[in-house]
């Protein structure tokens, strides 16, 4: 960083300057904002910032990366901050951001990297230029103005995307860290489930591409094959393999489970979970609501027995994510059946 803000001086300087601007007869929010983000960086930063960008962005602060740069088509792994120029937190992926500035933190989320794309045109105008200059392991602190705030679809894209995307009022400041750069995303989970595969089940091989499947505890016994259509209690834990500590647990039915990852709440009843048994797996997927990869193992299963799957997100969430499970996220799941 190249100097501490002193937002509370600043402000006061600020308002000073803005009174005495000369107003125009037409005013709009558009040269308010420009020159509310003009004065905002002559207090605080003088001529000591890197860049002002052709459309507007003003680049404060910036530690050039080494790493490959970012093309239309490269996902992206970052971590960002968003701010107000008073020095307000609105958003953050930031665990430590959010524990001192917002007062969100709780270690039940999982503090990931998001994954953003520029050809995915899911950021706005000013956050895709900001990824196009960069490299991977660079950092970039900069001002948004709220013109940019918006996404520019291409011509072919569907009209109710353009016009029910919400537009910033308030000029913003990112503070963006790029991570790492994967050009082929699925290859990434691949290789996420190979080290996963090699390095807690002895190279276990995958059944199906991006799948793998190994029971822990079998039952041998004929008469107690699950019968097509019947509803059995199944009892689970779900963690997201990310290839770092491979543990997080995001959901569970054992108390014991949850106690010992420390995500134990009193609001839980921690009960068995219902699902409706089919030997064939297509079959299995469409009788119940759970992902894919979850429904494909319990076809496996007889009473009493006991199986660790993990998977691809093409078999779970695929790009979406859900709750605290971020998009193209490989997940595993031990699962345990009752007796009979």
């Amino acid at each position: 960083m190249k100097k501490s803000l002193l937002f509370i001086l600043a402000g006061a300087v600020l308002a000073t300057m803005l009174v005495s601007c000369e107003v125009s007869p037409v005013d709009d929010s558009t040269t308010q904002n420009k020159r509310v983000r003009d004065a905002w960086v002559r207090v605080n930063y003088g001529s000591d910032y890197v860049a002002l960008t052709e459309s507007g962005i003003y680049i404060l602060e910036e530690t050039p990366g080494s790493g490959s740069a970012v093309k239309d088509s490269t996902y992206c792994f970052v971590h960002y901050s968003m701010r107000n120029l008073d020095g307000t937190y609105t958003k953050t992926t930031d665990p430590q951001v959010a524990k001192m500035n917002l007062g969100t933190y709780s270690d039940t989320l999982y503090w990931s990297p998001a994954i953003w794309r520029i050809a995915d045109y899911t950021e706005n105008d000013g956050v895709r230029e900001l990824l196009s200059k960069m490299k991977t392991g660079g950092k970039v602190t900069a001002i948004v103005p709220p013109e940019l705030s918006s996404i520019t679809y291409p011509e072919h894209y569907n009209t109710y995307y353009t016009s029910h995307n919400p537009e910033f009022s308030k000029n913003t400041i990112y503070e963006i860290s790029l991570e790492k750069t994967v050009t082929d995303i699925e290859q990434y989970e691949f290789d996420l489930l190979k080290n996963y595969a090699d390095k807690y089940w002895g190279g276990l091989d995958s059944t199906l591409r991006g799948y793998y499947f190994k029971k822990l505890k079998e039952n041998p016994a004929e008469g107690d094959t699950i019968v097509d259509g019947t509803s059995v209690d199944v009892y689970y834990s779900g963690h997201i393999i990310d290839g770092i500590t491979d543990s997080f647990l995001f959901d569970t039915n054992i108390a014991d489970t949850a106690r010992m990852y420390r995500r134990y709440s009193s609001d839980n009843q921690y009960s068995a979970l219902s699902v409706v048994y089919k030997k064939d797996s297509d079959e299995c997927i469409s009788a119940n609501t759970l992902v894919d990869g979850f429904a494909i193992a319990m076809s496996e299963f007889k009473y009493d027995e006991e199986a660790v799957v993990f998977f691809s997100s093409s078999y779970g969430y695929e790009n979406e994510g859900s709750g605290t499970i971020p998009g193209h996220c490989p997940l595993v799941f031990y699962i345990r059946t009752p007796k009979k």
